[in-house]
């Protein structure tokens, strides 16, 4: 990994008014850097600024591959979890069934089962209010007042379109095998790879890009949930149709390292942002968006920081192509933006929209 040059960039707010302002000042650097009329923004609240943009399942754990670098216990990790939560829970999925694994995934997270995926919000006020939840609680106790006095919560900021933009040309750089690791081992592999690699370079426009202006706000956010039917279309003929260019060989390649699970090192493919069906009231409302991670092969350098600090760096504030998209805003008067923001109808109930919450919230009237 080597030493970072460049940090995230963090702003500061002491009141709900300059949190606006920050945002406000954040999209207009963007705007002049990269020209975009409207940036395309995600957030993630924090309860604490030390907390890191780490999945949950990778937080504190060892990491062991085996011998072939294809499988390691943090893919176990994931499999007990899923076979677990599917097998208990198969009955509460009172909606459409997920259709697969990282379908499965997005119900798991939002339920506080470890996964690769990582919580975001389209909508700022939510992102707010998970960040500012023990100052929002209606509930007074000992516990709650303690975690006021320690906490120093913080926002956090993303450009998911750019963040895809860069897993995008990760496929085609210089050095990466990237295509070529997940195509069947056949005597046209090689050549396959290559063709793909060039076509991906020179076809943004038909790969990951719609020109139209009407058309830009959906360019490059993707749901690996959509495209795993894509997957079933051409599941007994999927190198013919890779070969033929019948289907996007981008998707394709999204969901081998994504959804299935084919490790990668560090330093060669960044997080991918998602979009995901909706699956309960609670994710609608929370207007849930996720950042999901491959496997990482950690290297020398990440083992020796294992040694040293307890856990591997696998967090996105210290990943040289995520450095660049993320800022952070650190509230400095979490109990004033908390009271500012209740004015403006936050509520408990907003975030967990079941009937406990929401009697709690009638009861909030000091």
């Amino acid at each position: 990994m080597g030493e970072k040059k460049h940090k995230v960039q963090v702003h500061y707010a002491e009141s709900l008014s300059q949190v606006y302002d920050q945002i406000e000042s954040i999209a207009e650097e963007i705007r002049k850097q990269k020209a975009q009329e409207r940036p395309l923004l995600w957030f993630r609240g924090h309860s604490n600024t030390k907390f890191n943009l780490e999945p949950s399942i990778f937080r504190g754990s060892e990491y062991y591959f085996n011998e072939n670098g294809t499988y390691s216990n943090n893919h176990l990790r994931e499999e007990y979890r899923f076979q677990s939560f599917m097998s208990r829970n198969f009955d509460n999925v009172t909606e459409r069934l997920p259709q697969s694994i990282i379908e499965w995934q997005e119900i798991m997270q939002h339920f506080f089962t470890k996964t690769r995926l990582m919580d975001w919000s389209e909508s700022l006020t939510v992102a707010l209010e998970f960040a500012l939840e023990a100052f929002i609680t209606p509930e007074k106790n000992l516990e709650i007042e303690e975690r006021r006095k320690k906490l120093t919560p913080a926002i956090w900021i993303l450009q998911p379109d750019v963040l895809n933009m860069d897993v995008y040309d990760s496929f085609f750089q210089d050095g990466n095998d990237l295509i070529k690791r997940v195509l069947d081992d056949s005597p046209k592999r090689d050549i396959l790879a290559d063709k793909l690699k060039k076509e991906l370079r020179d076809h943004k426009e038909i790969y990951v890009n719609l020109c139209n202006t009407n058309e830009k706000n959906m360019n490059v956010l993707v749901s690996l949930s959509a495209l795993e039917y894509t997957r079933n279309t051409y599941a007994y003929r999927k190198e013919q149709a890779l070969e033929k260019l019948e289907i996007n060989p981008f998707f394709y390649l999204l969901l081998r390292y994504y959804s299935d699970g084919v490790p990668v090192e560090l330093d060669k493919l960044p997080p991918l942002a998602i979009i995901h069906p909706y699956h309960s009231q609670r994710i609608k409302m929370q207007r849930g968006v996720f950042t999901v991670f491959p496997y990482y092969i950690p290297d020398e350098m990440t083992i020796k920081l294992k040694k040293f600090a307890g856990t591997y760096p696998i967090s996105m504030e210290y990943m040289d192509k995520c450095i660049p998209i993320l800022y952070k805003i650190q509230i400095e008067n979490p109990l004033r933006i908390a009271e500012e923001l209740i004015l403006t109808g936050a509520k408990r109930g907003s975030l967990y929209p079941d009937m406990e919450n929401i009697s709690k919230d009638i009861e909030n009237v000091v």
